[in-house]
């Protein structure tokens, strides 16, 4: 069931589900929302990008604050860091949809499905497909919220915030993709030559940093569960340096075959050393 208008103005009063929003952008089914002065550009870059380098996606944003109207190009992406909060209960989704008028121009923005309990600010990305430039500015409405009811029997395992890796929970705008939380569930090489599975990706509670945790497919006297930040997990070594019995250029990397026992070929016995 979608909310309507009316529904729509109900929650935000009492349950707060859209934060700082204008209750005048209210329609008879969803709710308009609005750019922020600050936007995100992907830096361009002539290297490939490694996907599994948390700190190469990471740094590939920029963060611009619009002074007074911001030029968009033709063909050119920016990530548009949203006016309002969102906050939803455990029964209810959210759409993010674009704007007739600026499609109609053109401009688009990505449709965005929102799950049952997040919260934080979305952004979302605009792109131009037309031959022009537009001037946008902040405060400018481009797009549409739509909420809807689940049916009844939802579980709070499935609940966003207690999903496995519910990465954008409270996010603030600024947080880009985290694409490698895709890792979870398999196994990388360390440079020494030992197999390790990825359990989860957790967060620092106090510098928020992304954390990988991770165990050993080896016994091991010291410890079976492993953390390591998700910058250092992923980070480029040296491919000469004399203990990089594999020669891969990261300190962990993706693999699909085990067969082949770097350890024993090239008789380290260190498999106890912490890695």
């Amino acid at each position: 069931m979608v909310y309507n208008g009316n529904d729509i103005k109900k929650l935000i009063e009492e349950e707060n589900i859209l934060d700082n929003c204008n209750l005048e952008y209210i329609s008879s089914g969803s709710c308009d929302i609005s750019m922020s002065k600050n936007i995100l550009k992907i830096k361009k870059t002539f290297k490939p990008i490694d996907l599994s380098d948390p700190e190469k996606v990471e740094n590939m944003y920029e963060q611009v604050e619009i002074k007074d109207t911001y030029n968009l190009k033709p063909n050119e992406i920016i990530f548009v860091i949203l006016n309002e909060k969102i906050k939803l209960t455990k029964n209810m989704v959210a759409h993010i949809r674009p704007r007739t008028s600026l499609s109609r121009l053109g401009i688009m923005i990505n449709l965005q499905h929102i799950n049952a309990g997040y919260e934080g600010v979305l952004n979302i990305a605009m792109y131009n497909l037309s031959p022009n430039t537009y001037k946008i500015k902040s405060g400018m409405r481009i797009g549409q919220i739509v909420f809807e009811e689940l049916t009844e029997g939802i579980t709070e395992d499935l609940v966003y915030p207690n999903e496995k890796t519910p990465m954008y929970q409270n996010e603030d705008g600024n947080i880009g993709s985290k694409i490698y939380v895709d890792f979870i569930g398999k196994v990388f090489r360390h440079f020494k030559g030992n197999y390790y599975f990825i359990e989860n990706v957790s967060m620092d509670s106090e510098t928020k940093e992304d954390i990988i945790v991770y165990r050993p497919l080896y016994e091991r006297e010291d410890s079976m569960l492993w953390t390591r930040p998700a910058s250092m997990f992923f980070e480029k070594i040296d491919e000469n340096r004399k203990d990089n019995v594999t020669g891969q250029k990261h300190r962990f990397e993706l693999v699909e075959d085990l067969s082949k026992d770097y350890i024993k070929e090239n008789k380290k016995g260190g498999s106890k050393k912490n890695e």
